[in-house]
């Protein structure tokens, strides 16, 4: 078995609950190994640089044989491959993936891009690897990216979303945009607009209470060092966790780990908004649509 579907992106939009939403319907199910990265994989030079750079290195499928094996027990009417770096490495990704798998349909999820980037961060800082403040963060992106650290830390870029999705609505013929604001405040709506666009049969026991994958900044420095993904042991403790107790309870336990996140100054998100003013207005273009819940 083949996928047939992907969710493309963008990552910390919501696209780890769509996953696990998505499975739930009988149909439907995704490899055991969310992100495979397969088809960006060309866009990656190992090994990359960033701090725990290399845990995310070593869940990279790199080859077309290892790939499919991720599928071979997989025997659903609609299986997908959730690599949520797919539409930032769209040049990459969508000659190859029209090449192996065809015009299969896609699914994107939209967020606003300044508070994307600040969930980006802040998910770094709850693994222990990211320790400048924002601002500071963001001044760094292209020398990081320079130095050859993961596309995770590209806070700022991985947000431009416009000539993306403009590439995906021309290479793919079923697209389909959620916008994160709108998917949180009807999540079963949501989740069954993308049933009805894969073309499963309608289901209604999704089971949509739980958010995953959320960022926050942990309590102290003894669960970083037990649970971050900087480190062997946190990768190790991780992977015991999600064995023994199931990923829905590991993050029901993360949010008691985890405190809020500190807010983002008026006068950093006043020059974020400047900064992807444009490129929304470009997307309201390629979308046909409103984005006025951005600029608010």
């Amino acid at each position: 078995m083949r996928p047939n579907f992907f969710i493309a992106g963008v990552s910390r939009s919501g696209t780890t609950s769509l996953y696990f939403y998505m499975r739930q319907h009988p149909e439907i199910d995704f490899p055991e190994l969310k992100e495979p990265r397969f088809f960006s994989h060309g866009n990656v030079t190992l090994p990359q640089q960033g701090p725990g750079d290399h845990t995310v290195d070593a869940k990279l499928v790199t080859s077309w044989s290892e790939y499919e094996r991720l599928y071979a027990n997989i025997d659903n009417k609609f299986v997908g491959d959730s690599s949520s770096e797919y539409l930032y490495n769209h040049s990459c990704v969508i000659p190859k993936a029209l090449q192996k798998l065809g015009d299969i349909p896609v699914i994107l999820i939209l967020r606003n891009p300044v508070d994307r980037c600040f969930s980006a961060y802040n998910n770094l800082v709850r693994d222990g690897r990211e320790s400048l403040c924002f601002e500071e963060a963001l001044e760094a992106e292209d020398m990081r990216k320079q130095m050859n650290y993961d596309e995770m830390w590209h806070y700022k870029s991985v947000s431009l979303y416009s000539d993306s999705v403009q590439a995906y609505q021309k290479a793919f013929s079923k697209l389909k945009v959620l916008i994160f604001e709108e998917f949180v405040q009807d999540k079963e709506g949501h989740v069954r607009e993308v049933f009805d666009f894969l073309g499963a049969s309608p289901y209604e026991q999704v089971e949509t209470a739980m958010a995953y994958s959320k960022s926050g900044k942990p309590k102290s420095q003894i669960v970083t060092a037990l649970f971050g993904r900087s480190s062997s042991l946190g990768s190790t403790m991780r992977k015991l966790a999600f064995s023994l107790l199931g990923r829905t309870n590991v993050e029901r336990l993360g949010k008691h780990l985890m405190t809020e996140n500190e807010g983002m100054s008026l006068e950093t998100r006043k020059m974020l908004n400047g900064y992807f003013a444009e490129d929304i207005a470009k997307l309201e273009t390629v979308l046909n649509r409103d984005l006025q819940l951005w600029k608010v």
